[in-house]
């Protein structure tokens, strides 16, 4: 939406349609695409402030955001797609590039540690994940 927030709606009755929960915050631009998880209980959100959000919506009265955003580092907002078992989500501008973002944490981590050969230096993690105190994933880095 133009006023930066996503809102969910019930419209199992089209003739009464009506807002459920409260707005999501936490773009600071226009949302531009939104994507639901296979199993319906998570919400993506791409906004032109070059973010990606998650949601929880399990429960859509009671929506909450899963983490912090992610940021492509590009205008996000054009797709998103959950892979079909919900475990990656694909976010592209529409320009040349696609970025699939692993959303299983486990599986994330070995990538890491395997890719870093098991060290994950402070300075790395700083240049990848400014926003988190330090905390090496594979053992002591």
């Amino acid at each position: 939406s133009d006023d930066d927030t996503v809102r969910l709606w019930d419209v199992t009755d089209p003739g009464r349609v009506a807002g459920i929960g409260h707005r999501l915050t936490g773009h600071t631009e226009a949302v531009v695409s939104l994507t639901f998880s296979p199993d319906g209980r998570t919400l993506a959100s791409g906004g032109n402030d070059t973010t990606v959000r998650l949601w929880d919506v399990a429960e859509p009265a009671d929506a909450a955001p899963i983490g912090t955003s992610m940021s492509a580092r590009a205008r996000t907002g054009s797709f998103l797609s959950f892979s079909p078992k919900g475990n990656m989500l694909g976010v592209s501008s529409g320009a040349d590039t696609v970025r699939l973002w692993s959303l299983d944490v486990d599986s994330a981590i070995a990538r890491i540690c395997a890719t870093t050969r098991g060290v994950l230096t402070e300075e790395k993690w700083h240049e990848y994940l400014p926003r988190l105190s330090y905390d090496p994933p594979c053992g002591d880095g």
